[in-house]
């Protein structure tokens, strides 16, 4: 059978022998047992003075006939063995990992037997199996091995042999799972000495993947391999006992801020941390930090913070190192002085204290890292409390008891946190994103209202001396935090409200003086503006800026003292045409700042009760007209023409959405519909935004599906993802999509978010009517289910509020006839074909009513679809097949349950007369 042409036959036949196969080894393990009990007592018996002859010839008959049956036994083991595994097994996918995992059991069972080269080597074989689940059976089972104490002698040369794969599958396999159970298998091998230093290292750095779950694995390894390090870190330094003899037993008292053992131990943990992010950087040398801008505009690197690789290894770290648990071990050992401990290269030094002192000081480096990870494990522990959040546990009350007790003893480090590292970007950074962990009103519970005020003053600082994207980024982030907490609104206010005022003062004097639209700027200027601009986004992402920016700075003086914010940023824009990077990167924080402002502008009209509706009808007419004329005149498809399409789409269908919202009925005091507006300067309100909404121009549609393409492709080379192919599609230039360093991870993902958020203002902009509905619609499905799940979820939304297909059905019931559609017709399907169901008895007019409406849609969209190929967004063939779609919509569908033609008019006689 295991020879046989089917498959079911094949694996059955496998699975019976692997399961006889391990009857088998049971046995003869029991008999070499049994055989081995007789052996000795038959030496026993010999060794006696007065021996029993009788006995002795039993015993030795006992252990003939026991081995005799031994082996038959592993006789039959070995054919079965040499008939299934080499054969059935290896050649059926299937059940490859049933004989790897049995394979397994008998060499644990059976050591005697299979304890050898000759079957050790299929497990090696295994290691490089294509499917994931025999790659994972395969790894369980050296694991065990490797476990077994008594047994590691024997896998020296096995582990020669394939070591370098065991470290390739932990750090590259493709199956999680996989990898995870290999960072497993090489801590065993690391405890029996095999591992080479290199390959320490290369297991370590999984501390920093990507999956939670190989983060977890490597825990175990990586924490083993820094005791090691600690033990020979405390060597160097005399001793355990001398280190703990010179640190004295102060070290147990609250108040103690000296050096302590557990400040060796993260000494040691984050020059491990250090070295390995060394070492990924000489693989990435650019590194991930760095903002990184590529001509073609498809990549950006955010300017973000030792991205949080160090906070995730820091909370999978926080279980198992009782120094990361206790996050004030950390924050007392961040503050402390370590600027005189540093003894000089090749300095020797008797005096233990001072060497302990020295061993643990702290560089710039490994400062940045240990914020990091302090961030975490202020994290895991504030998670701490939900976590253990189960009724039998703690209520809710304990939990939010917990919060505030972090918070408050947070509110002492944070200050000094800031005052120390606030000149550094990244480490200010990490320490204003310790703000945003806080319980802020645990300020007002302790009467510290000028504590708060001091904090909010440090962040307001830091915002406005640092030019670098993450502080800004933190620092907009930690104001939003503290506007959460309304029992401190005021002083957030009041703090916010300075920050404002200061920064469009330093906006107008940037300004001041200089010809806005054609002016040269040094570049010193030009990059102190770019700066004053940058956090003028930020601050309009957080809070309403309109009064600020409408109105001149009451601190500014000057010639220039009438100008407004909005209108310098809206002048900004007639410098649009450059290709001078720096210009490029102002156009750009222009763009986004005023489309923030015009979104507050728009969300508090309801609110204002004097509106200039001709001032803000200029201003968008404007601002539109300069950002039309940058993503005209942009050949390249860069950054700045990407930031233009995606600032147009949505200020057309922010303009859009707030003509129809003004432009529709309100409700009366009696609860009527009042269709005018209230006043006549409502109503011209209404009219001029309504003016402002209205669909893009063709040729602007058609740039924006170019962007749209150019981020498609790029997307789909870095994540190696074939696209369906269109007619009209232009050749891509394969040298300038398809360099290695694109399809590293990080850039991957960051292809995608650019093409996700493109997709997602094209989408509400095509369901606002501010572009071709229609044409982009069937451009954004092509490639639906091969870009991904979230550019999936993205395009889903073109469908939300679609109505059923019902017109066949009302069609029906008002006794009308129509022929079937020919792609109906194609499928056998007819009027005929359909199956005639009982009607449900209660009929509602409400499907007719948007039955018509469907209808009068329909034609419109119609009218529409014949000015398509004007756009140049479709061919002819492309015309010919969206008409048919539109045709097919109309048509039945077979499936539908269509009530007799009697019933419709016996039971719905008024419908067909409306």
């Amino acid at each position: 059978m295991s020879s046989s042409t089917l498959r079911q036959f094949r694996h059955t036949s496998t699975i019976v022998a692997l399961e006889f196969v391990s009857c088998l080894a049971q046995i003869a393990a029991e008999a070499r047992k049994a055989n081995s009990t007789t052996n000795r007592q038959l030496e026993a018996e010999k060794k006696k003075s007065s021996r029993n002859e009788g006995r002795i010839s039993a015993l030795d008959q006992k252990l003939k006939d026991g081995e005799e049956r031994r082996e038959a036994i592993e006789t039959v083991i070995k054919d079965i063995f040499n008939m299934h595994v080499p054969i059935s097994g290896m050649m059926i996918d299937k059940i490859r990992s049933d004989c790897v995992r049995e394979l397994g059991s008998w060499i644990l069972t059976l050591p005697d037997l299979f304890f050898d080269g000759s079957y050790l080597r299929y497990l090696g074989w295994v290691l490089s199996d294509t499917t994931p689940q025999t790659r994972l059976e395969v790894v369980k089972a050296l694991t065990k091995l490797f476990k077994r104490k008594e047994s590691i002698s024997n896998l020296r040369h096995f582990t020669e042999r394939f070591r370098p794969r065991m470290v390739e599958m932990a750090a590259r396999d493709a199956d999680t799972n996989v990898r995870a159970a290999a960072a497993d298998l090489l801590d065993a091998v690391r405890e029996a000495g095999y591992l080479e230093p290199s390959d320490v290292d290369t297991v370590g750095r999984l501390l920093f993947d990507s999956e939670p779950k190989v983060r977890r694995a490597v825990v175990g390894f990586f924490v083993a391999n820094l005791k090691d390090v600690l033990q020979e870190r405390l060597g160097d330094l005399g001793g355990e006992e001398a280190v703990e003899e010179a640190l004295g037993d102060d070290t147990e008292d609250e108040n103690y801020e000296g050096p302590t053992l557990g400040w060796i131990r993260l000494k040691c943990l984050v020059e491990a941390l250090a070295s390995y992010d060394s070492q990924d950087a000489g693989d990435d040398p650019d590194g991930q930090s760095q903002v990184a801008e590529r001509s073609n505009g498809t990549v950006t690197k955010l300017g973000d913070h030792i991205e949080s690789r160090f906070s995730l290894a820091g909370g999978s770290l926080w279980e198992e190192v009782e120094e990361i648990h206790d996050w004030e071990i950390i924050a007392r050992y961040l503050l402390y002085d370590h600027s005189a401990n540093r003894l000089d290269p090749g300095a020797e030094e008797e005096d233990v204290e001072k060497r302990i002192k020295s061993a643990i000081a702290l560089d710039p480096r490994e400062e940045a890292i240990l914020l990091h990870i302090l961030n975490a494990s202020v994290a895991a522990s504030i998670d701490e409390g939900e976590r253990k959040a189960q009724p039998r546990h703690r209520t809710g009350k304990e939990i939010e008891k917990h919060y505030e007790a972090v918070s408050r003893r947070l509110t002492k480090y944070i200050p000094p946190l800031l005052k120390k590292f606030g000149p550094d970007p990244d480490a200010a950074a990490s320490v204003l994103r310790l703000e945003q962990l806080m319980k802020l009103d645990v300020f007002q519970e302790l009467r510290q209202s000028t504590a708060y005020a001091s904090l909010l003053e440090e962040i307001n600082r830091q915002f406005l001396t640092h030019a670098d994207e993450s502080v800004l980024k933190e620092a907009s982030a930690a104001i939003l935090h503290a506007k959460t907490f309304e029992e401190l609104d005021e002083v957030t206010e009041q703090k916010l409200s300075q920050l404002k005022d200061e920064t469009v003062t330093m906006l107008v004097n940037a300004v001041r003086g200089k010809n806005l639209g054609k002016g040269k700027f040094s570049d010193a200027s030009l990059t102190e503006l770019i700066n004053t601009v940058r956090r003028l986004e930020y601050i309009a992402s957080i809070t309403n800026c309109v009064e600020i920016m409408e109105e001149p700075p009451i601190a500014s003086s000057g010639p220039q003292d009438s100008l407004k914010p909005v209108e310098a940023l809206i002048e900004l824009l007639r410098r649009g045409g450059t290709s001078d990077e720096l210009e490029e990167e102002l156009i750009i924080r222009t763009m986004k700042t005023l489309e923030f402002y015009f979104m507050w502008k728009i969300s508090t009209l309801a609110d204002q009760e004097d509106i200039d509706a001709d001032q803000l009808a200029t201003r968008g007419e404007t601002v539109m007209e300069r950002i039309i004329a940058i993503t005209k005149t942009r050949k390249n498809i860069d950054a700045m023409k990407i930031t233009s399409g995606a600032a147009l789409l949505g200020l057309a269908t922010l303009f859009i959405g707030a003509g129809a919202r003004i432009s529709s009925s309100k409700p009366a005091h009696n609860g009527a519909v009042n269709d005018e507006p209230d006043t006549p300067e409502a109503s011209e309100l209404a009219t001029r935004i309504s003016a402002l909404g209205k669909k893009l121009d063709k040729s602007v549609q058609a740039d924006l599906l170019k962007i749209f393409e150019t981020l498609e492709k790029s997307f789909a080379n870095a994540a190696l993802k074939a696209l369906e192919p269109g007619e009209s599609d232009e050749p891509v230039d394969d040298d300038e999509h398809s360099s290695s360093e694109d399809r590293s991870e990080s850039n991957v993902l960051l292809h995608e978010q650019r093409l996700c958020d493109f997709t997602g203002k094209l989408v509400l902009a095509a369901l606002s009517r501010a572009i071709d509905e229609r044409v982009f619609k069937k451009r954004l499905i092509r490639n639906k289910g091969r870009l991904g799940p979230n550019f999936r979820e993205i395009v889903n939304h073109l469908d939300v509020g679609e109505k059923p297909k019902v017109a066949p059905v009302m069609r029906k019931l008002r006794g009308r006839k129509e022929e079937p559609s020919e792609a109906v017709a194609d499928e056998g399907g007819g009027d005929e074909d359909v199956e005639a169901t009982p009607r449900p008895k209660a009929a509602s007019p409400k499907p007719v009513i948007e039955d018509a409406e469907d209808e009068g849609e329909d034609e419109d969209e119609g009218e529409e679809g014949g000015e398509e190929g004007e756009l140049g967004l479709e061919e002819p063939e492309d015309q010919e097949k969206a008409a048919e779609s539109s045709d097919e919509e109309s048509e039945p569908d077979p499936e539908a349950e269509v009530p007799p033609d009697g019933d419709g008019d016996e039971e719905m006689p008024d419908i067909g007369d409306e």
